[in-house]
């Protein structure tokens, strides 16, 4: 039995793809920032910095931090890496795999997931905490099985699905803590934790429809841990 079909390895070359894309976006963002705000010294400087961490980001695949999440619409549990840049690490891309159980259905599912997350003000708490109280970003999910679709199928009415089954667009915003771990010998740099709470197009559109749905109803929960790597 082929554990990979052709249509599951096309969507993860689909999404490395798209994880290239993002990476490039940012760098050109980070970079016409610079021009635009490096008027003096410290601005160019500044700018300077981000465009010089975005540059050696999006040529290093060697990722910057490992993370493992519960819930959050991407699977019960999902598990990946990530790549933190900018000036003071305040962008992250993540890109995770994820479990859902078989529950009522006849078997188990995987997920891709594409994250880009920013954290625009930190807080230094301790010498080894630090808290961001906005972490926010978007994130694209797909669901590998020939079950689902991303244009709907022809044996259907024209718009007679909305939506796509097989990708959700998804927003989020939530805040972290990060301990910072003592130790220079450790391969780890610090340990970070998370939560988020989100929405994607489809349950915002069917919460803003259906008035009788609670805010639970579309709004969802994500708890996180990601382990930063020492960078040498």
């Amino acid at each position: 039995m082929n554990l990979f079909p052709i249509k599951v390895r096309k969507s993860f070359l689909a999404f490395v793809s798209l994880f290239f894309s993002t990476i490039s976006a940012a760098q050109t963002i980070v970079q016409e920032q610079g021009m635009i705000f490096g008027t003096d010294s410290s601005s160019t400087h500044i700018g300077s910095n981000n465009s010089k961490e975005l540059k050696k980001a999006a040529f290093n695949l060697v990722p910057s931090s490992y993370l493992v999440q519960y819930a959050g619409s991407i699977g019960l549990f999902s598990a990946g890496v990530g790549w933190d840049y900018g000036w003071q690490k305040q962008w992250s891309t993540d890109f995770l795999l994820g479990y859902v159980p078989k529950y009522d259905t006849d078997r188990a599912k995987l997920t891709l997931t594409l994250r880009q997350t920013y954290t625009p003000f930190k807080v230094q708490l301790h010498e080894q905490i630090s808290y961001h109280p906005l972490r926010t970003g978007v994130y694209l999910n797909t669901t590998l099985g020939k079950q689902f679709w991303y244009k709907e199928p022809d044996k259907y009415p024209n718009s007679y699905y909305r939506f796509s089954t097989r990708l959700r667009i998804n927003i989020f915003v939530g805040q972290d803590f990060s301990y910072k771990l003592k130790s220079k010998s450790s391969y780890f740099e610090g340990i970070k934790f998370y939560y988020d709470l989100h929405t994607s197009d489809l349950y915002l559109v069917s919460g803003i429809q259906n008035k009788y749905l609670k805010f639970d109803d579309y709004i969802g929960l994500a708890l996180g841990v990601k382990l930063q790597i020492r960078r040498k």
